[in-house]
């Protein structure tokens, strides 16, 4: 336990040294400058930037959107907390509290790719990285139908399952069923019953596809946040062969759902599709809606409304006001959280607007109740699938990305604090969700434990006895 606190208090001493230059990050439209950093290329020398290195991202008053956002967060994201010492039955006054998050409660994820996992050595910031910035990730490939079918590529995958798992990172799994027509990713008995127009076997195998990847992953290592319904609205080529419905109202889509919730009834489900929380396409945000809506009418084991993020240049920014408009339709819709599924920014003109991008848009989502994970689709230039990653220049110098998320992340999101009791033995302060290392320290004595803050009603309190 020492040993792993240790790391955490480490951890975030340098991190939050890169973020404090960030305090003041509140662009919109107007992004502020800001100059990359330099950083070794040394595989085994340390890859977190020093705080000479930093760029600033130069604000003024915060922006209106982003004062509503921070109330929110502070009712929804953090509470208060009290902590009581006991040694022998009664109060310790003037004992020592160190209290640190260990892992925050909402999901911060990336996509991580296994090949790129496999080429690179033990100690390279690829690897690295993943552990110290994230607290889940999602395979880039490995899940995708073809790949899965392929002798010994999910198997290679599951190999690195627990070195994550080590970093304290969560898995989650995607996608189950994406029936896109030209991205490769459905198998060839798949395409051979389509052409054929054999729809008892095409039925029968997405049942067992989904029984078996779902199977595999929640009965076997624990993998159970999936996105299992990926890009319905535009790529159908196996709802159009087994239906005339419109593809957002398709019969088979209830069928798969009820097999999914058979097989693993405790899994996190989720739907997923782009152009949600980017450009203008209100037809298509109808027919998402239409979508999630035909889902719960049935009762169907869906947990999660996904959006990717993909945002592919200025023009296809939404405004703060936008982003929350969306947000407060889509979770209207049922009893269901929200995630940004896919989150990456190629294309703007400037990395320093993208970066003050990312850091409006997470602010924004993370100040929803009902926001439950932001995942970036990779975050270094040579492992991203349009080579313009938000965190990291392909030589590992950090993007304004990079210092937007760190600043959000673990600073201003993050608690961190030592304090003393007071004559009753009590500690109260106002914290962060999620899960803390606590230390406490009376006349060089320590008791070190684990506790978790999830409740942001009311006052949460621990009792710790020596």
């Amino acid at each position: 336990m020492t040993d792993r606190l240790d790391g955490r208090v480490a951890r975030r001493s340098v991190l939050a040294t890169l973020a404090g230059a960030l305090a003041g990050c509140s662009s919109d439209d107007d992004p502020p400058s800001a100059t990359p950093a330099t950083t070794t290329s040394d595989e085994t020398a340390s890859t977190t930037p020093t705080s000479a290195d930093t760029p600033s991202f130069v604000g003024g008053e915060r922006a209106a959107w982003e004062r509503a956002a921070d109330r929110r967060i502070d009712d929804h994201r953090r509470a208060d907390l009290a902590i009581t010492v006991y040694r022998d039955g009664s109060p310790v006054p003037d004992a020592t509290v160190d209290l640190v998050l260990r892992d925050h409660e909402f999901d911060f994820s990336t996509a991580y790719n296994v090949r790129r996992h496999f080429d690179v050595p033990s100690g390279h910031p690829y690897r690295t990285y993943v552990g110290d910035l994230f607290n889940e990730v999602v395979f880039e490939n490995a899940h995708k139908w073809r790949r899965w079918v392929q002798p010994g590529t999910h198997e290679r995958a599951d190999t690195i399952v627990e070195f994550l798992r080590d970093r304290g990172l969560r898995i989650s799994g995607a996608p189950v069923i994406w029936q896109h027509p030209e991205a490769d990713v459905l198998p060839d008995d798949v395409w051979a019953a389509v052409e054929a127009d054999d729809e008892a076997r095409l039925r029968e195998l997405v049942r067992d596809h989904v029984r078996t990847v779902l199977g595999h992953y929640v009965d076997d290592h624990g993998v159970t946040e999936w996105v299992f319904l990926n890009e319905q609205l535009d790529h159908n080529v196996i709802t159009d062969a087994l239906s005339d419905a419109d593809p957002w109202e398709s019969p088979p889509l209830r069928d798969w759902f009820a097999v999914a919730g058979e097989v693993a009834p405790e899994a996190t489900l989720s739907v997923n599709e782009y152009d949600i929380l980017a450009l203008d396409r209100p037809q298509h945000r109808d027919h998402y809606a239409s979508l999630v809506e035909y889902l719960l009418a049935d009762d169907a084991p869906l947990d999660e409304i996904a959006f990717q993020g993909h945002t592919r240049g200025e023009s296809e920014r939404i405004s703060a006001d936008e982003q929350w408009r969306r947000l407060e339709r889509f979770a209207g819709l049922g009893d269901i959280d929200l995630v940004v599924s896919e989150f990456d920014t190629p294309g703007f003109d400037s990395d320093t607007a993208a970066g003050a991008y990312l850091y409006r848009f997470l602010k924004i989502l993370y100040s929803h109740p009902d926001a439950a994970g932001f995942r970036l689709w990779g975050f270094w230039d040579e492992q991203h699938w349009r080579k313009d990653a938000p965190l990291f220049y392909p030589d590992w110098t950090p993007k304004p990305g990079y210092h937007a998320y760190v600043t959000l992340v673990f600073d201003q999101w993050f608690t961190d604090e030592t304090g003393t009791t007071d004559g009753d033995g009590e500690y109260r302060t106002r914290a962060d969700l999620g899960t803390y290392d606590i230390t406490v320290t009376v006349d060089g004595d320590q008791r070190h434990v684990t506790r978790s803050l999830t409740d942001a009603d009311g006052e949460t309190t621990w009792t710790i006895r020596l």
